[in-house]
Parts: C-alpha cells; structure tokens; sequence
C-alpha cells in the first residue's frame, strides 16, 4: 500500500505524463513491479472516479476532478496515518463489523474502510467462511444487496460469543481460551464485539446469584454475562430467538424460572429492550447449566444423593471402567462420586440444551493426563447410550480433572523405616528432613538396628538408613546429617518406585523413519496398512482411528501425536513409531513430526497407562525428541525411546 501511494503522489505532483521506467527509478524498484502495482492501482480508482491513461511515447498520467483527487490523497493519508491491521486481526475486525452492521454490506466499502484490494476482502471472507462452517454458518452473497452472515439465529449467537474476548491467541479469529476478566483488553474486546457496558450487565448477573442462592463458577457467570450482552443486542437489531413448545413446557415448571423472569425484566430496565420470552428461557437454561461454587459441603465423609438416580447409576459404572483401566479402586472414594455429580447434572442440563462450555485448561489438561483423557474418551459411550448426549472433548477435559485429583488421593505412599545408629537427635533431625521434603513418604517408624527384624517387606516399602543393612527390603544408605546429596538420592529412589514404568518395548520392525507423507489421513492409511500385514488389527481398524480423531485431537505436545483406535479393532497389542520428513498440520495448527501409534486390545489396556504418564512427563523436554528424530538407525530410535520410557533414572545426566 505503501508504494501504490508514492506512485499516485508521482503522478500527483507531474504536470506532464510520467513514464513507468522514471517512476521505478523514483521508487527504488522495477519497471515490472510498476506495472504490477498500476494494474491493482485501478480498481481502487475506478472507486473515486479517476483513471489512469497511458499516453504512448509519453507515459501515464492521472486524469479526474480536482475534488476526486483530494478525496484519494486523504485515503492514502489515512493509511498513513492508521497503524496497518494484521490479516488476522482484519478478519477479525470483519467478522465483527458483519455483526455490528447486521445488514448487507457491500465488499467495494469494505476495501475502502481497510485499505486493501476488493480481493484481499473477498480472500479474506473465504477464509472467514472456513472458520464459520462449524457453526453452520456462511458469509453470502445476497442478491442486488451485498454480503452478509447467513444461518440460523442460535448459531448466529453461538458465533458472536466466540468473538468476544477470552484469550489473545495470535492467528484465532473466534477465541476459544478464557483471558482474565476485567483486563482492559477482555472489556475492550467485549464492547467491540457487543457494544454493550459489561459492568451494568456483571450487576444484573450479580442480583441473580444472590437470588439463586448459589455462585457460578468464574467460566459460568462470564458465559452468562456474555449470553446476556448478545441477547440485548441481537433483540435491539430485530433477530429475536426462538425455542421449541416441548422444550418451553418443560422449562416452565423449574424452580428458577422466577428469577430468570426477574433477570429478563432488569436487562428491559437497563438497557431499554423489549426481549421476547424465549430469552427468558434461554436465561434459565444458563441457570440450570451453571457449574455451582458449593461451600460449606464436606464431600469426603459421605455420599451425596440426588433426584436423578439414572445419573447416579451412570457415575458408578464410570467409576468402575475407569478404575479398571487406571488399576486403581475408587469405588470407595466419596469425594469423587460427589464431584462428578455436582459437575455432571448441571452439565448434563447444558449439553442437553445445546449449551457447551470452552475448558481453558483443555490444553494443559490434555498435555498433563493424556491416558486419563483417552479412557474417558473411551467411555464417553456411557453418556450417548443413556442420554443420548455427545460428550465433547472439552467436557471430558474437566472430568479428568476430577479423576487426576482421585488418583492423587489414592495413590499409595511409600512406607518407610528409619534406621539410625547415632542416637535420638540425629535421628529426629532425619525424620524432619524427609517429611519436609516428601509428602509421598510414610515414616512408619525409627529403629536401631537390632529392631529391623521386627518389620517385614508386608509392612514396609523402604529402608532409610545411616548404616548398610543386609535386607531384602529395599535400603537406601545417607549419611547421619541428611546432606542435599542424600536428599537427591532418596527423591530419585522414590521416583522410582512411585512412577508407573513401561516395560513393552519397541523393536525395529516398529519403527518407521522419515516416510515422505503429506497428511495425516496418508499417516493413518499407513499405519493401518503396516499394522493389518502383521496382523495386529483387524480391517476396521483404518475406519477406528478416524474415528477417534473425530471426537478430538491426539496432539500430546506441538510435534508429537499418537493416534489410537477402539479396543475391538485390535487383535494384539502393540506400538508402532513412525517419524516424517517433514512435518504436517495434524489438527490444522500442531505441526507434527512423530507419531507413535499405540494398539491395545481392552485386556492389556492398563498395561499402557504408564506409557502415557511417562509421554506426559516428557512433552516439555523438546531435547529428547529431537535426539530422537535425528537419529537414521531403527536401533539406536529403539534404545533411546525404551530408555526415554523407562523414566529419570534411565536418561543420562
């Protein structure tokens, strides 16, 4: 843009025609990139009324009124002086101003108000339109008209929440990710995409909280400030929203309906719309799904009951696969039944009602406890099959959470006995020591050591000692003042033990290296070709791994991914490593270039659980992998990632 505007101000200061070769030499570029610049140069004239006409033998000049001109010297100046939007940033920029204006707009007054080309705008609404399929909407051409977002009202809505401010991430259009509210750019971002004041909608959400009686969570209220601020809007600009009589009946007879009849009258008050009554019901639908601050409710003595018995019959059965799978009893845990039941009506009620919640941990939370993830994934069939609800991959990020938190409580600490032969003191200060640094070590007792006998490996796990004992418990040797060395020694050694270790281990008929593959339906195609001729899988095992990457990401770190498919499509366990050339867009952001294939049959399932735990602990060590894809040899890919699965203690310093 910049250039185009030196050329016009060329030609803008010449009395006399201006030829291309002097113009390019003014400019510092070539007669070819002249001629370049000139022919997009006149579409944008074409709109101020002014042409450009080439005199033969003489050169170009500009030809037009003296008002036309000035009109297009201020464009140029208002370049200058406006700060260039990114082409993100442009988009979004678009998308918002579709549904501010909220009517046909034409793409010749859109290149003016961005400065830029009829086909960086057309460009950018085909990019736009990719963005919006999963909402089933279009930007169209509407005929003798202009352009303009077509698609039903509710996804109109589903879409405009997405542009409101919850996180900055670089080249997203529509967010997807919670920025901190309040920041200046959160409210910034929410008057833009809204035009409506946050605060005098955040008091209206307040006086319902303290009608309901209860607190939303933060993502809650904030979805609910934001449903609010679209439905002031959109009913100001004449598109209201419409529910089914079914779903109407049955909202009629909720408790809260009052108070979403209150709300609905506050929202008229303030900011003097007239909302028609299915947003009353769409305001209760947020009640009924928002995740719930309980306080004062101690969840670890009891279990909680509840009017939906099918729910909690379901919660069991959860409980009881996962558990299977984690090799780890949680039957028994109170504190995660009543979890999972205060988190699953609620979110049961939203997902029943088209309401879903964006997770802004997804990421993290999928990074940190993939194999969780996945077994929930896999039992999300639960839900379909009594509920007929889809769980969506955010919605099973959160229930990790609450099984993560189970698994921590009911991990077994390490039982431990202290044996010291110098005495009372010394051996006080060495208790102290290790309880401060290790809340995984039960100290069953200090010994001398002629009362070591009186303890077997029944009763303990480990042995702290300042003196070699000849045991078959296993011993570790620290010095009588405890030094930071021997802390070290101790933390290493309960690593050890308490970190579930992966005893498979790939052998070179495993291993692919640099396959020349352009995308991860050819990486799919591949392995379930590799894995049918060795007889691993069965003939549905292509059509299960889509499958799976249906139902959400298997990126576990930006370069590594591990596609996987449904235990009935394994005939024998095994695990297949593949690296690439060069990387491809896995899930259309995540370049990868490893993937390990992992295939399990249902009986040995738990036997990978470390695998994945292992594969977590090591996302952020960039280093390894990268050791790893530099190697050429199936061999030595096969040692270093053993000894990668093998844990700490394998790798070397």
């Amino acid at each position: 843009m910049k250039r185009k505007a030196e050329i016009i101000r060329l030609m803008w200061n010449e009395t006399k025609p201006i030829s291309v070769e002097t113009m390019a030499h003014s400019i510092h570029v070539s007669p070819k990139t002249i001629r370049n610049e000139l022919d997009d140069l006149e579409h944008l004239l074409e709109d101020y009324q002014i042409r450009l006409v080439k005199k033969p033998g003489q050169g170009i000049t500009l030809e037009g009124s003296t008002d036309a001109k000035q009109k297009l010297m201020t464009y140029f100046q208002s370049w200058d002086e406006q700060k260039q939007l990114t082409p993100i940033d442009r988009q979004r920029n678009l998308l918002a101003k579709f549904f501010a204006e909220n009517r046909p707009l034409l793409i010749k007054s859109l290149s003016l108000d961005y400065y830029v080309s009829r086909s960086t705008i057309t460009k950018d609404i085909a990019e736009l339109n990719q963005r919006l399929k999963s909402f089933n909407l279009r930007i169209d051409y509407l005929k003798g008209e202009g352009i303009a977002i077509v698609g039903d009202e509710a996804d109109q809505r589903k879409a405009l929440a997405k542009l409101v401010p919850l996180n900055d991430q670089g080249s997203q259009i529509l967010y997807t990710d919670e920025e901190s509210v309040g920041s200046p750019l959160f409210l910034q971002r929410f008057k833009d995409a809204l035009q409506v004041d946050y605060s005098r909608v955040e008091r209206i959400v307040n006086e319902a909280e303290a009608q309901l009686g209860f607190r939303f969570s933060t993502e809650a209220k904030v979805n609910l400030i934001i449903h609010l601020a679209i439905a002031v809007k959109r009913t100001l600009q004449g598109n209201p929203v419409t529910l089914t009589d079914e779903l109407i009946q049955t909202l009629d007879d909720q408790r809260e309906f009052t108070i979403a009849q209150h709300t609905a009258h506050r929202l008229e008050i303030e900011f003097g719309v007239r909302l028609p009554q299915a947003e009353t019901y769409y305001i209760l639908l947020h009640f009924m799904g928002a995740k719930r601050l309980q306080e004062g409710l101690d969840l670890l003595d009891f279990k909680l009951s509840s009017d939906t018995p099918d729910l909690e019959r379901i919660i069991t059965e959860l409980i009881r696969r996962v558990q299977s799978d984690l090799n780890l009893f949680l039957e028994s845990d109170a504190q995660l039944f009543n979890s999972l039941l205060l988190h699953l009506k609620p979110t049961l009620n939203r997902l029943k009602y088209g309401l879903s919640l964006e997770n802004p941990l997804y990421h993290q939370i999928q990074n940190s406890y993939p194999g969780l993830c996945e077994t929930l994934t896999v039992h999300s069939d639960l839900f379909k099959q009594h509920f007929d609800l889809d769980m969506p991959s955010h919605e099973i990020a959160y229930l990790a959470l609450h099984f993560a938190a189970a698994q921590e409580r009911n991990t077994k600490p390490i039982r431990a006995l202290v044996m010291c032969a110098s005495g009372l003191g010394t051996a006080q200060l060495i208790v102290a020591k290790l309880r401060r640094a290790f809340t995984n070590l039960n100290i069953v007792d200090v010994v001398s050591s002629l009362d070591a006998s009186r303890y077997s490996e029944a009763d303990i796990d480990l042995i702290i000692s300042t003196i070699p004992v000849s045991s078959p418990i296993k011993t570790v040797v620290i010095n009588a003042l405890m030094t930071a060395n021997d802390l070290q020694h101790v933390k290493a050694v309960l690593e050890e033990d308490l970190s579930p270790r992966f005893t498979i281990d790939l052998h070179p008929s495993q291993v692919h290296l640099r396959l020349d593959l352009d995308s991860k339906a050819d990486v799919l195609r591949y392995l379930a070709k590799q894995l049918t001729a060795e007889g691993s899988v069965s003939e549905a095992y292509l059509e299960g791994l889509e499958e799976r990457e249906a139902l959400g990401p298997t990126v576990i770190a930006p370069y590594i991914a591990i596609p996987h498919a449904r235990f009935d499509t394994v005939l024998c366990s095994t695990i297949h490593l593949v690296t690439l050339k060069k990387p491809i867009l896995w899930d259309g952001v995540n370049p990868i270039q490893l993937i390990l294939n992992v295939a399990a049959t249902k009986a040995e399932a738990s036997r990978y659980i470390p695998l994945f735990t292992r594969l977590a602990d090591l996302t952020d060590e960039r280093k390894r992998w990268d050791e790893l894809l530099a190697l050429t040899d199936p061999e030595d890919v096969c040692t270093h990632f053993n000894r990668l699965m093998r844990g700490p203690q394998e790798l070397p310093r």
